[in-house]
């Protein structure tokens, strides 16, 4: 369908007059004419009765009117939003991350990526890596935080963090006063750890293994403030990041060795057209460097 034509058939029933319409369209009579001979064919109906040189609009016409209006606003809207979201006047950011970095690392990133373009909003998702890359690969989401190291060579990474993965205890642990444990230290402890699909309980379960310790895991979950409030209450230990005991005042940060590095990475599938705003968060992300814990 032409929208051209319905435009013109709409100046023709507010004119009730082609020459009318013609001058208010900077069209000549006969191509206003021909247009709307060309629509009726179309339709396959008469819209408009010519009678004396005046023109009626017919049922049908009516409600075409009506329709029409009704679908050139819409066209309009639609125009609009899009031209919008081009230059990010308006738009969305959607973004699948674990919960840990959503809590507690992503907030002030987002702070600054929102205050830099107002226009637009954000939407977060919360999941494992191993979830958030399978998501990624069959594109059901355009950007994600997962793993580095671990990733599918079908998805393109911005890095955002890179850091060590720390052992965090109430202040009333016998451990609080330590600066640093050997993992052998853990064989037996109490502790409250997120489900094997995050990366960050795999890696753990690795060094565990390697050197044969057995902590005695009195919960796992992947609900974040629930493993927080476990520890708090004196459950066990758990392992995170130092954002977290910066963050949590009862919680007390303490090294472990060997040592358990994390590195995290916002990721697309590679050739894969994502949205104008998902785009400018990236390279927002990628011009200033960041790491999620600045």
């Amino acid at each position: 369908m032409d929208l051209r034509k319905l435009e013109i058939f709409l100046a023709v029933a507010k004119q009730q007059s082609f020459s009318r319409a013609g001058e208010q369209l900077h069209m000549a009579q006969p191509a206003v004419s021909i247009a709307i001979k060309k629509l009726e064919e179309e339709f396959g109906v008469t819209l408009i009765e010519r009678q004396n040189r005046q023109i009626r609009l017919t049922k049908e016409g009516r409600q075409t009117q009506q329709l029409a209006e009704e679908l050139l606003l819409k066209a309009k809207l639609l125009s609009q939003s899009i031209s919008d979201m081009g230059d990010l006047t308006r738009g969305e950011i959607a973004i699948s991350c674990p919960s840990m970095v959503a809590t507690y690392l992503l907030p002030s990133v987002l702070t600054r990526f929102l205050a830099a373009y107002p226009g637009l909003t954000a939407e977060v998702t919360q999941a494992g890596t191993s979830l958030i890359e399978q998501q990624l690969l069959r594109e059901e989401i355009e950007l994600g935080v997962i793993t580095i190291g671990e990733h599918s060579d079908e998805l393109e990474l911005t890095a955002l963090i890179d850091e060590q993965v720390i052992l965090l205890v109430n202040q009333k642990h016998r451990w609080a006063g330590q600066k640093k444990l050997q993992i052998s230290q853990l064989d037996s402890a109490a502790m409250v750890l997120y489900e094997n699909d995050y990366y960050i309980r795999r890696a753990f379960d690795k060094l565990c293994q390697k050197h044969q310790v057995y902590p005695d895991i009195r919960m796992q979950t992947n609900f974040l403030p629930l493993i927080n409030e476990m520890v708090k209450s004196g459950l066990g230990a758990t392992i995170g990041l130092s954002v977290m005991a910066q963050q949590e005042q009862q919680l007390v940060p303490i090294a472990l060795e060997p040592k358990i590095g994390l590195r995290m990475a916002v990721a697309k599938k590679k050739n894969r057209v994502i949205s104008k705003a998902n785009q400018t968060l990236l390279a927002w992300l990628a011009s200033h460097g960041l790491t999620l814990d600045k």
